[in-house]
Formats: C-alpha cells, structure tokens, sequence
C-alpha cells in the first residue's frame, strides 16, 4: 500500500493489503495535519505537526504499539505519547521506531534480529524506550529495513542495528546487533536508507556507499568491490554529489542536483528504464530527469515514486506489477 498526503491535510491511501484490495481512500486527522508518513508490510504510521503518532494496519508482531489488537483499519492515536510530542518515525516490515522531541527513541513490533535495539530479541506490542546511545545530540533522521533501523544525528553519526546475516547494518561477519551500533565510514553522514536486504548512506561530501545483499547489481558496486560488500563501499559512476537515497526491495535510486539514477532489479520498471532491462548492476541516470527538477524520492519493494519542483508526483513501475 502507498500514502500521500495533500496540501489540504488529507491523507490518501491506496494500493493492495489486506485492508484494502485496491480501492483508494483518504480520511483528516482532527484538529491536526499530517507532517510524516512511513509504510511498512502492511501497516502504516503518520507524525502530525502537533506530534501525536497516529498508527493503522496489521498489528500481528505489535508492530503498531496498540498491545494485542489483532489489526486496526482505522487511524488510532498511540496513548503512550499523549505526553511527549513524536518527532520522526520509520516502519519496517513489521516493527515500529520512533523519536521523540525529547530525545527518546522507542521500539515496538517483531524483534527476532533485535531490529527494536532493545539489547535482546523479544518482541512487544508496546513501545519500550531504547537505552541512550547518542549522547545529548538530537536524531534527524530515522530509517527501517526488513528486519533492521538505523538513527542519524545532527553531528553525522549513524547508528544501526538488527539483521546482519547480509552485511545489511554494515557489521562485516557478525550475524545481528540487538542495540544500536555506530556505522563509521571516515567522514559526517546526510542520509540513511534501509531496504529489505541492503542499506545505503550518503555522506556530507556527496558520496554514496551500499552494503548488504549484492544480488541484482542493488549495490552499484564494481566486481572487485563486492567481496566486501558486508562493510559500506563507495559506489562509483555517479556524477555530482549525491543529496539523497533510497532503497527498495532490490533496486536503489540516488538523487543528486541534476539527476536521478537507479540500479538494481528493475524487471517491474521499478528503475525506470524501461520493463526490458530487467537488471542494471550500475548506476544508470534517468534521461527525463534530467533537468534536476526531482526534490524527494521513495521506493517499495517493486515501485519507486519521486517529487518533482513542482509537488508532481510520478511513479516508476509495471501497469502488471500489482505491489
């Protein structure tokens, strides 16, 4: 399922879940406006302005907070923040972490690769707090994989933490991490993203590293990089500083001042090159973004959706792809 959100407030939901066969909707937060929205398997978070965590979807893991409610179809404010304003949140496939204002970071959903960084691998229905791990320095950022988050400091450090068995928290052999571990690759990082087996990060020169699961050319890198993609590698062939990226289910879009490119598995048209180059191993530039008019961009497990200078949405994916 996917979200948006307009510039009226209202959120609009659409794609197949088991809550919602393809049928679009949209629904108002009360008194409030919607500031962040993240996705996961099948569940869905959203920040308001006003710092209330609003949740819905499939609870099976506790993934929404709410206890041992089976599923909510219907928005529902997390009681446990009423208060302490919410800052940012990131949804994983089915786990939940969020920030608060005061510098708190919470966990609630499936732990089994200890992805909630509470130090074991039990799983909760409840958001639990994370012991500090960052000092006094305020997060900016949050991100979620399968299986795995990571936290991104106003100073540039990254933190990470669960599934490793790919390398995808940039831990070289170790099989997991049940608390936050920092990520070092010698300078400030920007960006974060988690996918389903690989992550990615940029860095404040505009350069961008991958590591984790290298099938399908998701990591850009070249051949002779690949024997190390358990550590972040440098990803060559881009030109410019890269701003931004994004990683999906096998395929990463990085965005730099003039361009997007794309690579990895791309038979869904995810990369947007077209359904015929079913594999790109190699950043490859999009030719219609070309006019460095793309501000945003995001990626599922088989689509990826971009915001252009002017608040167009596009999407890059299959008319036969149905995720």
């Amino acid at each position: 399922m996917s979200l948006l959100f307009a510039d009226t407030g209202a959120v609009f939901t659409f794609g197949r879940s088991s809550f919602a066969l393809n049928v679009p909707s949209k629904f108002w937060l009360k008194n409030d406006r919607p500031g962040q929205i993240s996705c996961g398997a099948e569940h869905t978070a959203v920040v308001t302005e006003n710092g209330r965590l609003v949740v819905f979807g499939s609870n099976t893991h506790g993934q929404l907070g709410l206890g041992f409610k089976p599923a909510t179809s219907k928005p529902a404010s997390v009681k446990a923040f009423r208060s302490e304003k919410v800052k940012l949140v990131a949804c994983g496939r089915d786990h939940t972490i969020i920030c608060t204002y005061g510098g708190g970071v919470y966990g609630a959903g499936s732990n089994r690769d200890g992805q909630l960084g509470l130090g074991h691998c039990s799983s909760t229905s409840s958001f639990h707090p994370l012991r500090p791990f960052c000092g006094r320095t305020p997060i900016k950022m949050l991100s979620a994989g399968c299986s795995t988050s990571a936290a991104l400091t106003e100073d540039g450090r990254l933190f990470m933490w669960g599934d490793n068995s790919a390398g995808q928290i940039g831990l070289g052999g170790e099989g997991f991490a049940a608390e936050p571990r920092q990520v070092d690759v010698g300078e400030a990082v920007t960006w974060v993203s988690c996918g389903y087996r690989h992550s990615a990060l940029v860095t404040a020169t505009g350069h961008l590293y991958t590591f984790g699961e290298s099938a399908n050319g998701r990591l850009g890198l070249r051949e002779e990089q690949l024997s190390l993609h358990r550590v972040p590698q440098q990803v060559q062939g881009i030109v410019g500083r890269v701003s931004r990226v994004c990683c999906g289910g096998a395929h990463t879009v990085a965005l730099t001042g003039s361009d997007l490119y794309t690579f990895g598995r791309g038979q869904y048209g995810q990369l947007g090159h077209g359904t015929f180059l079913f594999e790109v191993d190699s950043p490859k530039a999009l030719e219609h973004f070309g006019d460095g008019s793309v501000r945003h961009v995001a990626c599922g497990e088989n689509h990826t959706a971009c915001l252009t200078a002017k608040n167009i949405s596009k999407v890059l994916k299959s008319h036969h792809e149905n995720n």
